[in-house]
C-alpha cells in the first residue's frame, strides 16, 4: 500500500516525479520526444509553467507551476495517461501516481533544482551536468537555447 500522499498548493512550485514501472529503461530514444510533446501539449491547455526538468531513463523529476494547485494536478494526471496510450507499452508503464511536494521557500526550490540537475551525476550517467542533454540544465545555468525542450520562465513563481 502506497503511504505516500501528494501535497498540491496554489501559487507554489512543485516537486514531482514519475517512475517507470520495475525502473525498466523505457525514456530513451523517441519516447522522450514523446514525452516532451505531451507535456508541451499539457501546458498549454491547463497553464502550466515547467520550470525545470530531467528525464532519466526510466525515471524523470521536474518542478512545475501554476496559479491552481488542482492544475498541476491535472497536468500529471493528463500527461501520465497520453504517455501510457502514445508508448503502447505492454502493462502498466509508471509504478505509481507521480509523487508531488509543494515547495514553499526559495531555499527548498534550490535543493529541488540542484537534485533534479544532478541527477544524471548522481547516476553515474555523465561526470558534468552539461552533458546530460535531457536536463534543462543547459538552458537554465549554460543560457543554451538549443535543447531539446525549453522551461518556462519563472517570473512571478518564487
Amino acid at each position: 500500500m502506497n503511504r505516500w500522499h501528494n501535497h498540491y498548493a496554489d501559487n507554489h512550485p512543485h516537486f514531482c516525479t514519475a517512475t517507470i514501472t520495475d525502473w525498466r529503461p523505457l525514456l530513451v530514444g523517441e519516447s522522450i520526444q514523446i514525452l516532451y510533446d505531451i507535456w508541451e501539449e499539457a501546458r498549454q491547455a491547463l497553464s502550466v509553467k515547467l520550470l525545470t526538468y530531467v528525464v532519466m531513463p526510466d525515471h524523470y523529476h521536474h518542478l512545475l507551476w501554476a496559479e491552481q494547485g488542482k492544475s498541476v494536478s491535472a497536468f500529471l494526471q493528463r500527461t501520465a495517461s497520453l504517455t501510457r496510450k502514445r508508448m503502447q507499452t505492454n502493462g502498466p508503464l509508471f509504478k505509481e501516481a507521480p509523487r508531488v511536494l509543494a515547495v514553499y521557500t526559495p531555499d527548498v526550490f534550490e535543493t529541488k533544482l540542484d537534485y533534479i540537475h544532478r541527477n544524471p551525476l548522481r547516476k553515474e550517467l555523465v561526470s558534468e551536468p552539461e552533458e546530460w542533454l535531457h536536463s534543462s540544465y543547459r538552458q537554465l545555468v549554460l543560457g543554451c537555447e538549443d535543447v531539446p525542450f525549453l522551461c518556462d520562465d519563472w517570473d512571478g513563481v518564487l
